[in-house]
């Protein structure tokens, strides 16, 4: 199965990036930075931004599943308004 992993560098994301390598799925984590990701067979690390949805569909474009363990933090008191006008934001034409 072809798998796209958010959060991939991640506590969560890194679990689960092991797993699905392990089950011989292949897996494309899209990453801040792709060089914190190891060579391993089965895995192909690609730059992107989760808050840049047009280019994120085209790098999960042609895959069978999407994985997300994306985690934006906790800092901000105003993460949900914040993440929401993102999405709308970059949807708009």
């Amino acid at each position: 199965m072809k798998i796209v992993l958010l959060g991939a560098t991640g506590f969560v994301g890194s679990v689960l990036l092991d797993e699905a390598l392990r089950r011989g799925h292949s897996v494309t984590a899209i990453v801040h930075h792709p060089e914190k990701l190891p060579e391993q067979e089965g895995l192909v690390a690609q730059a992107g931004d989760v808050n840049d949805f047009l280019s994120l569909a085209k790098l999960i474009r042609g895959h069978d599943a999407l994985v997300s363990a994306f985690n934006p933090g906790w800092q901000n008191p105003n993460l949900y308004n914040d993440k929401y006008a993102a999405r709308r934001t970059s949807l708009l034409p």
